[in-house]
């Protein structure tokens, strides 16, 4: 499994079957509705968008999974290499 931290990291061809895959779901939600169950997935935004933050909840509940945010703001997230607060 490869960690996305960037839409740049992606090779052309890992971005069209994402985008695939993608409009998969979009077309076919109830077949995606259980795929994520028992996950957690935490949410960490180094600057506020509660656009994204809503959208990304809102996916993951679709998908079965709970959503956790993490407030950089409010954590000591700050302190460390985010590396290792990752991991």
């Amino acid at each position: 499994m490869k960690n996305l931290t960037s839409i740049k990291d992606l090779t052309e061809s890992e971005l069209l079957v994402l985008l695939d895959f993608a409009e998969d779901i979009k077309k076919n939600p109830k077949n995606f509705q259980d795929s994520l169950r028992g996950k957690t997935g935490a949410l960490l935004f180094q600057k506020t968008s509660t656009r994204t933050r809503i959208s990304f909840e809102a996916g993951m509940a679709q998908l079965g999974a709970h959503a956790i945010y993490v407030d950089w703001k409010t954590t000591n997230l700050h302190l460390g290499a985010l590396e290792d607060e990752i991991r």
